[in-house]
């Protein structure tokens, strides 16, 4: 139950088993899977398969909780991947089966290959470490359960291909993660939750490397065959960066963030801004302006400043290739360096939730953590951000 306060997540487990000799094949079955947690332990998978070892995974696509780009990852780098869908019943398990010549490790929970299942969410689970005699019995019970579900044991289960692939992605059974959040947004509006004063520690940052080669990938890419693991844009639910507001209100954000997540952004601007003066060149501009609601965090754990429903004028000035967002309530309330994190929320009617964290929050150092890029900056103390 430990994961938002960060003190043992799943995919800490999952990156240290990947990382024991002992384990040579993984196998998964899960009803929900997305990118994010694939994406963050990539470069072990790989080398796990380089070096001979076998994953395999059994996913469930009801209710669309599995996305194309997870069913993707897997089809392209697992040695096996499966869905399984039975009319009428929801495929629910999550298992995790690590084993090799003599040791072998299970974990059975709450847990789904999705970031909230692998780090932010309360989840529960049990981990089952086992050897070779002695716990043959245990071993060949929670092995039954992969067994029972391949075909042709278990007729709703059929293997991945690329045909299978397509053919899930043009009926709609499974949707990019961009297409999830647009409609998880869409279905629920409420209003937002209040900060309850848990310590929580947000989900690791995805892999800086990954955000970069994004950012240099075209985005015409739209068959599933063209999503590979570089395009990650669609898993990014949050951006946090370094700001340094202006007396005038105005703050700088970061084109090359936008270039790596236009979607993110709503990115490139299709609106214009309207010159105060004739004659004056216009800009590209968000139009309309995102709606979002603001709180500022400082030394306690309650907000100093909250602003709901506000209207976040953001312009590209294209002589300076500058991206600015503007919120004059700021201005002496904000300190330079403080982090800023925007989240595209499911459940909300608003564009952004923003929470700004001070230096003197307790937060802060967390936040900051999750800035793994460093803005091209001639100053002495360039700032950062990342993705999450």
């Amino acid at each position: 139950m430990d994961q938002p306060t960060g003190k043992r997540r799943l995919l800490a487990e999952l990156d240290s088993a990947l990382s024991d000799t002992k384990f040579t094949s993984l196998k998964i079955i899960v009803a929900y899977a997305k990118s994010g947690p694939l994406l963050r332990l990539e470069s072990k998978i790989k080398k796990w398969i380089a070096s001979g070892k076998k994953i395999e995974a059994i996913f469930g696509v009801d209710q669309q909780g599995t996305s194309l780009e997870a069913l993707t990852f897997a089809h392209m780098t697992f040695s096996k991947t499966y869905i399984t869908q039975e009319k009428g019943i929801t495929f629910h398990p999550k298992i995790y089966l690590f084993k090799g010549p003599k040791d072998a490790r299970a974990i059975i929970g709450s847990n789904n290959l999705t970031v909230g299942g692998t780090e932010t969410n309360f989840e529960s689970s049990v981990i089952i470490d086992m050897t070779n005699p002695t716990d043959i019995a245990s071993l060949s019970e929670i092995q039954s359960m992969w067994t029972d579900l391949l075909p042709p044991a278990c007729p709703a289960t059929t293997e991945v291909d690329a045909a299978l692939l397509s053919a899930l992605a043009a009926s709609g059974v499974v949707i990019g993660e961009r297409a999830l959040q647009a409609k998880g947004r869409t279905a629920r509006s409420g209003p937002s939750a209040k900060r309850s004063g848990l310590h929580i520690v947000p989900a690791s940052p995805l892999p800086s490397a990954l955000m970069k080669q994004n950012g240099s990938r075209s985005s015409s890419a739209s068959t599933p065959a063209a999503k590979t693991t570089g395009s990650v844009a669609a898993t990014a639910k949050g951006f946090a960066i370094q700001i340094k507001p202006h007396h005038n209100g105005e703050i700088f954000l970061s084109k090359t963030a936008a270039l790596q997540d236009p979607g993110f952004f709503g990115w490139p601007f299709t609106g214009n801004t309207v010159p105060k003066k004739v004659g004056n060149p216009t800009y590209p501009q968000h139009t309309p302006d995102p709606i979002v609601d603001i709180n500022v965090y400082g030394s306690a754990s309650v907000s100093m400043l909250t602003l709901s429903s506000y209207h976040l004028n953001t312009v590209y000035y294209a002589a300076k290739s500058e991206i600015r967002i503007t919120a004059s309530p700021l201005v002496g309330m904000v300190p330079d360096y403080s982090v800023m994190v925007m989240n595209k929320p499911s459940g909300l009617s608003i564009d952004y939730d923003i929470s700004i964290y001070r230096p003197d929050s307790p937060d802060y150092s967390l936040w900051l953590s999750v800035c793994n890029q460093v803005m091209p900056s001639g100053g002495k103390a360039p700032r950062s951000f990342g993705w999450f």
